[in-house]
């Protein structure tokens, strides 16, 4: 399956989509409750904690339930859109 988000070609399969060099899973944790989860396709590590301890964060996943699984891919897409795990901070546009 190819679908685009916000300009960007999405590839997958129901559930599973690759975006942006992410791997997204949706899950249902519950009946009607889906949430996604969040990987590095290359299967390094998202962000480092702790550059001290060596600790790092290899899997997100969402905070917020979604009816369907859809919603719960487009709000993990979203973070990932907001650089949320990206070492460059997102530049504010200028108008």
């Amino acid at each position: 399956m190819l679908a685009t988000f916000h300009g960007t070609m999405v590839r997958g399969e129901l559930g599973v989509v690759e975006y942006k060099k992410f791997i997204v899973s949706a899950f249902e944790r519950e009946p009607g409750k889906w949430r996604a989860s969040i990987e590095r396709a290359n299967g390094k590590a998202l962000i480092r904690i702790s550059s001290a301890n060596q600790k790092t964060l290899s899997k997100f996943v969402t905070g917020v339930d979604a009816a369907a699984a859809e919603g719960a891919l487009l709000m993990a897409m979203a973070a990932i859109d907001a650089n949320a795990f990206s070492r460059k901070p997102r530049r504010e546009e200028e108008a």
